[in-house]
């Protein structure tokens, strides 16, 4: 008897949790197509501001993001990780160190930069591998994403826009999220 209360307790907060859900469109597609229509960004490959990110991220650090953000991004400024959107240079600041702060280590390895002298958006295709510690038991993360980056007329990137799976990266270390997440991944059908 306890267990089907149990039960019926657990089945009724996930229809309710259900029932509560926004019903769209919702999640960052909306805002990122708003945004990107009207952030244009400057022509070309921006080598030099391409530079400044991948040191920015590679590795991260806590002091280096505080003294050099400022030359790596514009502020307004688009941000979205998959994790967070970010709308101004402070914000991303504080994003920034506090995820450093959070990691043992991480750093980007660049596999493949695209981008044309005719569009404002450079892709910049990466591997992120990332330590830290989670309950005494050290952890790596690796994967691998894409961030699309508009640069203005100055230099710096004011729209930057990440495309990764966090459930292959960190959501698959999390105590609740792991073990449904590396068992979805193994149960679902091969392509």
């Amino acid at each position: 008897m306890k267990a089907l209360i149990v039960t019926l307790i657990a089945a009724s907060a996930a229809l309710a949790g259900c029932h509560g859900s926004p019903k769209g469109p919702y999640g960052y597609t909306e805002s990122y197509r708003t945004v990107e229509k009207s952030v244009p960004g400057v022509a070309g490959c921006h080598n030099d501001s391409v530079d400044r990110f991948l040191l920015l991220f590679s590795p991260l650090d806590a002091k280096y993001i505080d003294q050099n953000i400022d030359s790596v991004y514009a502020d307004p400024l688009y941000f979205n990780d998959t994790l967070v959107t970010l709308k101004g240079r402070d914000a991303l600041r504080e994003h920034l160190i506090k995820t450093a702060e959070r990691l043992d280590q991480m750093s980007l390895e660049v596999l493949q930069l695209i981008c044309s002298e005719n569009s404002s958006d450079v892709f910049v295709l990466w591997q992120m591998d990332a330590q830290f510690t989670l309950f005494n038991k050290p952890r790596l993360s690796s994967t691998i994403g894409i961030s699309q980056l508009r640069v203005d007329e100055n230099g710096l990137i004011q729209f930057h826009q990440d495309f990764w799976d966090s459930s292959q990266g960190l959501d698959q270390h999390l105590p609740l999220l792991g073990p449904a997440t590396r068992w979805l991944r193994h149960h679902s059908p091969d392509d």
